[in-house]
């Protein structure tokens, strides 16, 4: 028997279990953000074979430090053998786990022949509405997979994507609970309803969470402060966040 040691947490649990969309987890530094995006993918993939679930993050050094380290960490290599060239997992049944980023909104077009199933973006406020708004064209499924494609998201507030991230999940209704939008295609002459929902955690939720990174983030001025210990996302309300 395969053994994959992972406990989440209830707000992980409740990230993994969710019928949305769209989430935006997090908020707070420390809460299991990139640990919930690495394990949802694998749970994903394992339960549909032959789909692709892609993760993205500014930068490749990025995903090596966090994403692709936690992965080499969680990952049984009876499951998922990884690829380094190609920045990629492959599990035995046929489904597969890319690692990619989009630095720059020009990177977005090196993308447009990608087709997943199940998106993620890491520190989504790294990102500018663009480049998501982009990315998100290449979620499709065949129907013979009989699967809905998802948009899962982590994010601290703060960073160049704060205004757009904060107006579309944290600003849009009460925390936690499930949102129905209503669309409209003109092409399809029929509406569907889209589901978002914003899951908010904190450091102190986490039980891997050492106190001595607690104190840390107390000695930060108060802005930060309140921004990655509380997850506050109007502690940098009035600031200008620009592109480097």
């Amino acid at each position: 028997m395969i053994t994959i040691n992972y406990k989440p947490t209830p707000k992980q649990a409740m990230f993994h279990a969710s019928t949305a969309n769209e989430i935006l987890y997090g908020g707070a530094a420390g809460g299991g953000k990139t640990k919930a995006i690495v394990m949802d993918a694998l749970f994903r993939t394992m339960k549909w074979p032959k789909t692709v679930a892609v993760i993205f993050r500014r930068t490749y050094r990025e995903l090596e430090d966090t994403d692709i380290k936690e992965a080499l960490e969680s990952y049984p290599e009876e499951i998922a053998t990884y690829n380094a060239g190609r920045h990629e997992f492959r599990l035995k049944n046929g489904s597969k786990i890319l690692f990619r980023h989009c630095e720059n909104e020009a990177d977005r077009f090196d993308y447009s022949g990608l087709e997943a199933q199940f998106m993620y973006f890491d520190e989504l406020t790294t990102f500018t509405q663009v480049i998501y708004d982009f990315l998100k064209t290449r979620l499709r499924a065949k129907k013979a997979l009989g699967v809905v494609p998802i948009v899962r998201a982590a994010s601290n507030p703060g960073n160049i994507g704060h205004g757009w991230v904060k107006k579309q999940f944290v600003d849009a209704g009460p925390y936690m609970e499930i949102r129905e939008q209503e669309i409209w295609s003109e092409a399809l002459h029929k509406s569907k309803k889209i589901r978002t929902q914003y899951i908010p955690s904190l450091a102190t939720e986490n039980p891997f969470i050492t106190d001595d990174y607690i104190f840390e983030l107390e000695t930060k001025p108060e802005a930060l402060r309140r921004a990655l210990l509380n997850g506050d996302w109007d502690s940098f309300e009035g600031q200008v966040f620009k592109t480097s």
